[in-house]
């Protein structure tokens, strides 16, 4: 071979080296070279994702955004936040438009299977309901027969709604429809969608809350949660992670304010684990042994998270509910961290 040849073989065994280590470059070390993580976020979305009076992103899955840039980034405002609709919450991701999606992304086999994504943990666990008003005389799923309701349109619900009314053979017009309308008169005679968006945009949209009520059935299970893309394992255990470590502050005790003391003092060794001050799990994730620590003292555990955006620190007001503590009656645990 002459040397022409064998310059020409080095540099292109070199271009191929360089190409399929680019291609194949994990998702944290995209978000760590470009120093900023891709979050998608549903837009003027109030107490879950929209932009304060103050010009900042605020809401339920922001905080978890900011949770994710603290862990990875080492700063909770490392965070480009993605708008997206409910057609691009899961193309976003195969388009890495974004890194992760935090959204009122319902868990379904089916969405994982058309768009190639995970969904590496749940934060919320609700349920379809139906919200009336009390003027309307409708107390009951079946004196739906023959009235309208409205729906958002490629969900979880519309298909549940449409389903449900098929098996009961109830003549309902389903009006694809976002919620904020039923509060301005529209033709809707009901609203449905899961029960949090339904207090959600009672608190926002009407001061007459008193007018209305949310009807006492619950017509699907819908376990909520981020989604990444099903590439990366390494990603998705991330993910999974720092939504486990605000579930297990709060259930050991751990805030935004003791932290620090609990870090130094504490003899639980789930906690020191947590905190980094013994175990390995930072390490197996590929971050520092501080990430969690880093998490909590940002935005604090889930508790606090919770009532900060949807419980009783904010206008929602919502029960925990399923989204209480294993030990409280409800169904949300981190696996041990050990």
């Amino acid at each position: 071979m002459s040397l022409p040849q064998r310059l020409f073989f080095c540099l292109f065994s070199l271009f191929v080296f360089v190409f399929e280590t680019n291609a194949h470059a994990s998702t944290l070390q995209n978000v760590i070279d470009r120093g900023d993580l891709n979050c998608g976020v549903y837009p003027d979305d109030p107490s879950r994702s929209a932009i304060s009076i103050n010009g900042q992103w605020e809401g339920f899955y922001v905080d978890f955004c900011r949770a994710v840039a603290a862990a990875v980034l080492k700063n909770p405002e490392y965070v480009n936040y993605v708008e997206v609709r409910a057609k691009t919450r899961f193309t976003s991701l195969v388009d890495k438009t974004t890194d992760v999606v935090m959204y009122s992304s319902t868990w379904t086999l089916g969405r994982e299977d058309a768009y190639a994504i995970s969904f590496p943990a749940i934060y919320l666990f609700d349920g379809q309901g139906i919200l009336v008003r009390k003027s309307s005389g409708i107390r009951t799923l079946e004196d739906l027969d023959n009235k309208s309701i409205c729906v958002t349109n490629n969900t979880t619900s519309q298909r549940n709604i449409e389903n449900i009314f098929t098996i009961k053979k109830l003549k309902t017009r389903v009006i694809y429809s976002k919620g904020n309308q039923f509060f301005r008169g529209s033709a809707c005679d009901a609203y449905t969608g899961d029960k949090m968006n339904l207090r959600i945009s009672l608190a926002n949209n009407t001061a007459r809350q008193q007018e209305y009520v949310i009807l006492p059935v619950t017509l699907s299970r819908e376990p909520i949660g981020p989604t990444v893309r099903n590439d990366d394992a390494q990603w998705r255990r991330i993910i999974r992670s720092v939504i486990h470590a605000t579930i297990l502050a709060e259930d050991k005790g751990i805030t935004a304010d003791n932290v620090d003391a609990l870090r130094v003092h504490s003899d639980d060794i789930e906690v020191t684990n947590l905190l980094g001050t013994t175990g390995k799990i930072g390490n197996m994730l590929g971050l520092d042994k501080d990430w969690a620590y880093r998490i909590i003292k940002s935005v604090g555990n889930y508790a606090q998270i919770f009532d900060r955006h949807l419980g009783k620190h904010s206008p929602v007001q919502a029960e925990r509910g399923l989204s209480a503590l294993w030990k409280h009656g409800g169904t949300l645990f981190a696996p041990p961290f050990k």
